[in-house]
C-alpha cells in the first residue's frame, strides 16, 4: 500500500508540471448557473472545503439543480490560483484545469461551472507554491 503522504506529493508534482503546460482552457459549459449551490461534504479521498496550509480555503461548489460545480478560493491574495478537476467514476478520462483562474484584488474567486454528467469533480487551489485539492465529489 502506498502511504497518503506519498500520493499527495506525487499527486503535486504530476499537478505542477501539467500547471507549467495548461492549455487555454473553456469557458463555463452550456446549461450550468451557479442556482442553489451547495457545499458537498460527502467527499472521496479528502474533505471539502479544505484550508491550506496556507490559510487559504479551498471549496468545490456544486447546484444540484443544473449538475453542476464549480471551485472557489477565499481568503487569498492577487495571483493565487483555483481551478476544478473532473475524471470518470473509474478514474479514466480525467481532464484537469478547467475553468483556472486568478485571484484578481478581491481575496477570493471562483471557476466556471462545468457539469459533472455522473462524473466525480474536484477544486484545486494554488497559494505561495502549496496545490492543495478537494476530495472528489
Amino acid at each position: 500500500m502506498i502511504p497518503l503522504r506519498l500520493v499527495a506529493v506525487l499527486t503535486t508534482a504530476a499537478t505542477l508540471t501539467a500547471l507549467a503546460s495548461a492549455p487555454a482552457l473553456a469557458a463555463s459549459e452550456p446549461g450550468c448557473d451557479y442556482e442553489h449551490a451547495i457545499t458537498p461534504f460527502d467527499v472521496a479521498d479528502g474533505d471539502n472545503p479544505i484550508v491550506m496550509v496556507t490559510g487559504r480555503v479551498v471549496e468545490l461548489r456544486a447546484s444540484n439543480t443544473t449538475q453542476c460545480a464549480w471551485g472557489r478560493i477565499s481568503g487569498g491574495t492577487s495571483g493565487e490560483e483555483i481551478w476544478t478537476d473532473r475524471r470518470k467514476r473509474d478514474g479514466s478520462g480525467y481532464q484537469g484545469f478547467l475553468g483556472y483562474t486568478r485571484i484578481d484584488n478581491s481575496g477570493s474567486k471562483h471557476t466556471d461551472a462545468f457539469k459533472n454528467d455522473n462524473r466525480l469533480m474536484r477544486a484545486c487551489g494554488s497559494s505561495q507554491g502549496h496545490i492543495e485539492c478537494t476530495g472528489w465529489f
